[in-house]
């Protein structure tokens, strides 16, 4: 039988994650490619989930397709000081199977085919995914580090507003996605930065969506505090803001995410929700209420703020130490660095059987993420996953960097430091 055409823009290997997890697996290496949390989860969190399983009556039945009352209820109270508004959770909140399946309800419900939308890479690689299985088309402009140097800290990226102004195209550009703070980047935009994105949405009456899931984990040391892109004067009314409870309590595993926004654009959401086959457990979204609720109450925030903040001065100490150079996140819990040091890896024997020169086994980054994994034992993700190659991406920009994920425990990320350590010293590449 054959696929329909839109499958053609997907990689039939599957994710990069998928790649090297599996790659990870089969050389025991510690795998800090994939961004789950291995750290404890809060008594807390566990007890409310405990609780809500063992309830009896409707928590085991079908929930209302929009979201769980209590979870949007729960969310409604947690957004309202941070949107500067109080979101109506009956009409301005619609709950999804993770934040990626908001995303991909989002793109569906107001893409038509030959739509533009406009992606900045390096990007989530279910951004484009998205807006091609709807006959969108995704336009790539570019987040760029110093050219000559390496980036210190992720305030060091940076994108050109008029490259952006470029891309659009009157009556084409339907949506402009940002993603605040930046994965893989770790950057966390300024208000000026922000303001200058959405002027650009209303000259040009876009849709913005707002994918803003690791909220939570901004750094004491980002030179600006985390702006939400709908609290800024006159954006609500055209921003679709995407959060997940996975990155806001460490439990990606629940698979609950949300989507927030005026009425209408929330009904066009809840319209392709309610027919794709994801499903939101409701015992979960009732302990997820529980959780925010519990939370909002407490230090949970500022606690897991200090405890992240250690790892990832733990993690990039240890970076610095094997000679590689890494860029201080200043949100999120992802850290690149650069891998200028890591030379004489050979090139794959792909080009033969590939005929784009851009092959993902003929690009540096995966090269050296691959001899890592094998020859250092932890695992990195090539950074040139999160750009368009086709459309001629900047990829001398991924090809001397790796992704790193820092939300790990503390003996694994030793543990990694120790094998890159005595890779570096064995190898004599220091």
């Amino acid at each position: 039988m054959q696929a329909a055409r839109r499958l053609e823009s997907l990689d039939p290997a599957g994710t990069v994650f998928a790649e090297f997890s599996a790659l990870a697996l089969k050389h025991g290496a510690v795998n800090l490619g994939q961004g789950f949390p291995t750290l404890p989860v809060p008594k807390f969190i566990t007890d409310a989930a405990t609780d809500a399983v063992k309830g009896d009556g409707l928590l085991h039945q079908y929930t209302r397709s929009e979201g769980h009352v209590r979870l949007a209820k729960a969310l409604s109270a947690y957004y309202v000081d941070k949107i500067g508004r109080t979101l109506d959770p009956m009409s301005e909140v619609v709950t999804a199977t993770g934040a990626s399946e908001a995303i991909y309800s989002t793109i569906q419900a107001f893409i038509n085919p030959n739509d533009e939308v406009i992606l900045m890479q390096p990007f989530y690689d279910c951004y484009p995914a998205a807006v091609t299985l709807a006959g969108g088309k995704p336009v790539m402009v570019s987040l760029r580090p110093p050219a000559d140097q390496p980036a210190t800290t992720s305030h060091d990226w940076k994108f050109d507003v008029e490259e952006i102004r470029r891309a659009v195209k009157p009556g084409v550009t339907k949506m402009i996605v940002i993603n605040n703070p930046h994965n893989p980047i770790g950057k966390v935009f300024t208000r000026e930065e922000l303001e200058s994105i959405g002027k650009l949405a209303v000259e040009y009456d876009l849709l913005v969506l707002a994918d803003e899931v690791y909220e939570t984990l901004v750094y004491d040391d980002s030179v600006t505090p985390f702006i939400k892109f709908a609290s800024l004067p006159g954006m609500f009314e055209r921003t679709i803001t995407v959060g997940s409870i996975g990155k806001m309590l460490g439990v990606t595993g629940w698979k609950i995410g949300w989507a927030l926004g005026p009425p209408d654009i929330i009904r066009a959401i809840w319209m392709v929700h309610q027919y794709v086959p994801f499903a939101v457990v409701t015992p979960l979204q009732e302990a997820a209420a529980v959780c925010i609720e519990q939370a909002i109450s407490s230090t949970y925030f500022q606690d897991t703020q200090k405890q992240y903040t250690h790892l990832r001065n733990k993690f990039h100490a240890h970076l610095k130490a094997t000679g590689l150079t890494p860029t201080l996140p200043h949100g999120g819990y992802f850290i690149l660095a650069d891998t200028t040091r890591v030379s004489h890896v050979p090139l794959e024997n792909t080009s033969s059987t590939k005929a784009a020169p851009t092959a993902a086994g003929d690009r540096r980054d995966y090269r050296v993420c691959k001899h890592l994994t094998e020859h250092a034992l932890v695992t990195a993700i090539p950074p040139s996953a999160f750009y368009d190659a086709v459309a001629g991406g900047p990829l001398d920009v991924p090809a001397k960097l790796a992704r790193f994920a820092f939300c790990k425990n503390e003996k694994m990320l030793d543990d990694a430091g120790g094998k890159l350590k005595a890779y570096f010293e064995k190898t004599g590449k220091q």
